[in-house]
């Protein structure tokens, strides 16, 4: 995927994943923060042809307020999914460069996927009816969120929402956890950057030893 990232690259990926596994789908979003090179006229990201949109939304720097970066977000009406190639395309509206973009950019997704049956073993799968497992290696990335696959850095946090009685096991190092909606979310993050195949985790059930 690097061909499409001559004029910008990503510096953050912010993920997460709401997993519903007794209806074999998930409810994704993603926050990818961009680092921009030259001119770029609309962002290219693989994404798999199963994945159907929720939000596509991009935003730009707006102002600083109190110190803090505030960003106007926008809706995009104008992005196409190629299912053949796996390509989502988002044009920018204008043409954005390393100097309108110097305090931020970046564009938000959310999506619903599928859970892959027992006996799969591409993006995120289940193992049996109480365990999931995630593929992100050998292009496999896409099939879970849209992101750039073959080696391309950036520093990443992952937040999997479950139930008190689920485990996340994950090679991200534990970023605590916060009560949403009766159910938990659990983050992760790493200090240096990562690359897509180097996240690993699998969601199971805790189970009392008696």
């Amino acid at each position: 995927m690097s061909e499409y990232l001559w004029t910008c690259r990503p510096t953050k990926i912010l993920l997460q994943l709401d997993p519903d596994l007794p209806n074999g789908t998930y409810k994704g979003r993603v926050k990818i923060d961009y680092e921009f090179q030259d001119e770029t006229i609309e962002i290219k990201i693989h994404a798999s042809r199963d994945f159907q949109w929720t939000s596509v939304r991009l935003a730009t720097f707006y102002e600083f307020n109190e110190g803090c970066p505030v960003y106007a977000s926008v809706e995009s009406e104008d992005y196409v999914h190629d299912t053949d190639s796996e390509i989502l395309t988002i044009p920018l509206g204008s043409i954005l460069n390393p100097e309108n973009t110097a305090n931020g950019f970046y564009i938000e997704l959310e999506w619903t996927g599928p859970i892959g049956p027992p006996g799969s073993s591409e993006g995120l799968f289940a193992v049996d009816e109480t365990t999931m497992e995630v593929n992100l290696k050998d292009g496999n990335g896409h099939k879970v969120f849209p992101c750039y696959e073959g080696g391309i850095a950036a520093k990443m946090w992952l937040t999997v929402i479950t139930d008190e009685r689920t485990r996340v096991e994950t090679n991200m190092d534990d970023a605590g956890h916060e009560e949403f909606e009766g159910r938990v979310k659990k983050n992760f993050n790493k200090e240096e950057e990562l690359t897509i195949e180097d996240v690993y985790f699998r969601i199971t059930p805790i189970i009392d030893m008696e």
